[in-house]
């Protein structure tokens, strides 16, 4: 398939799709959407990076009847941080239907989650664990789903999620296309498959998508604060014919733009908000190098095609491995060298590492110069636009730190213990842990009872 047309979708799809910029099916789309169109079950095995997700995604759009108000399709992703990438891209492919997506996991107030599946939902999306919640809270109903989409079963797995998996898929409808994608096909994903799947059509894609190798890639780690100082030195230094420049959220890109051109640099903002208009217009004006930094969302991250992309910078980092690839992939095409740069903070350092090992070539960490460094640490007033000073982010504030005299001669009051950073998050982690040991006992029991009976 050289074409998505060539899938006879619905207009609107078609039309979503063409805004994402996807110019053609990469392989896995052009294998598994047929299949999945027909209505059969799919095992898809393909390295992350390869566009999974719009594999099944438009064939799940495809199918949808939008007047009905019960849930068609589940989505079952390992992470939360996937199960937002998902609906956000459901959110961008289904935008000309209309169609209405929920992502379900931790971390989220569960009572709007409640009050928003009183409404109509045609997809959810979410982790096992908060979707079971909502099945025994009896707040989500799978009676009449159609399609149940298993991502990254592989790594599902690893996390310890088999029991509630297999719990989702016992509460779905009988009758149910099932689509199961994974990196790799262990032995427990293959008696998943057996046990919940009808005949299914294996598709597998063994070649693993790459950067470029004539690009560059390096990544320094700085801290949220600094990243607008730090990214401003590199641009200063790096010199980029055109660049794009993407980060994570459509306020984070217009804060970019406002900041770069207050610093003198030409930039313009590309995300959702703006009309399929105003995007040609400025992609045109890019094109011609009217303007040099262009700074975007992913939405600029799928099919971007132009000539003179020197540089990209990753702001903000991505969820995922597939989405740095297409991002890195904006530059050093059709044989130019090219360079991607990324900011990371501290605690990202050790999940970025899993991204360089999947990249050819691998990442180069790069380190400020102490020059440069400390310079933004002393600095602390700058003029602004009308030649004022005002006080600085990076200020001073050694002050604040000395502890205030007591009263009446008395001893200064003692200050309350810090928590490390972390500490609830971890705190909270382990109780989740806790909890998912004694819901799989749980299930065990209720199979041994069944099993004796």
């Amino acid at each position: 398939m050289n074409s998505f047309t060539a899938f006879q979708l619905k207009p609107e799809i078609l039309q979503g799709i063409a805004d994402l910029y996807y110019k053609e099916p990469t392989p896995i789309q052009a294998q598994a959407i047929p299949l999945a169109l027909e209505g059969k079950d799919v095992i898809g095995q393909a390295q992350t990076g390869t566009g999974k997700t719009a594999a099944f995604v438009i064939p799940m759009l495809q199918m949808l009847e939008l007047d009905k108000k019960d849930v068609q399709a589940l989505i079952m992703t390992p992470t939360r941080e996937l199960a937002m990438q998902i609906t956000d891209d459901i959110a961008e492919l289904g935008k000309h239907l209309g169609v209405n997506v929920l992502s379900l996991h931790g971390g989220q107030d569960i009572t709007r989650q409640i009050s928003k599946l009183s409404g109509q939902v045609h997809i959810v999306v979410g982790t096992p664990g908060r979707i079971l919640d909502h099945l025994r809270r009896e707040t989500l109903h799978f009676g009449r789903i159609k399609m149940l989409v298993l991502d990254e079963a592989d790594k599902m797995l690893e996390m310890g999620f088999l029991e509630e998996v297999e719990e989702v898929f016992i509460q779905t409808a009988q009758q149910k296309q099932v689509l199961l994608f994974s990196a790799t096909i262990p032995d427990e994903v293959r008696r998943l498959a057996h046990r919940f799947m009808n005949q299914p059509q294996i598709v597998r894609i063994e070649k693993r998508q790459m950067t470029a190798e004539n690009t560059k890639e390096s990544y320094y780690v700085v801290n949220q604060s600094d990243k607008l100082d730090v990214l401003l030195e590199l641009v200063k230094d790096a010199r980029p014919y055109l660049a794009v420049i993407f980060a994570n959220t459509k306020q984070r890109v217009n804060e970019l733009v406002r900041s770069l051109q207050e610093n003198g640099i030409e930039a313009e903002a590309l995300h959702g908000d703006l009309t399929q208009k105003k995007r040609e217009q400025i992609m045109d004006r890019f094109r011609e190098a009217k303007f040099q930094y262009l700074v975007a969302t992913d939405i600029a991250a799928r099919g971007l095609d132009v000539a003179g992309i020197t540089h990209v910078f990753n702001y903000d980092m991505p969820s995922d491995l597939e989405s740095y690839i297409h991002r890195v992939g904006r530059t050093g095409r059709a044989g130019q060298e090219g360079e991607a740069i990324s900011l990371i903070s501290p605690r990202q350092k050790q999940w970025f590492t899993r991204f360089s090992r999947a990249i050819s070539g691998g990442v180069e960490q790069k380190f400020l110069g102490g020059k440069k460094r400390e310079e933004r640490k002393a600095r602390k007033v700058v003029r602004d636009t009308n030649g004022g000073i005002q006080e600085a982010r990076t200020e001073d504030r050694s002050a604040e730190k000395k502890p205030a005299p007591a009263l009446g001669g008395g001893r200064a009051k003692a200050k309350p213990r810090k928590i490390k950073p972390g500490y609830k998050k971890k705190m909270q982690a382990e109780r989740e842990k806790q909890q998912r040991k004694e819901r799989r006992k749980a299930i065990q029991e209720v199979y041994r009872t069944r099993k004796k009976k």
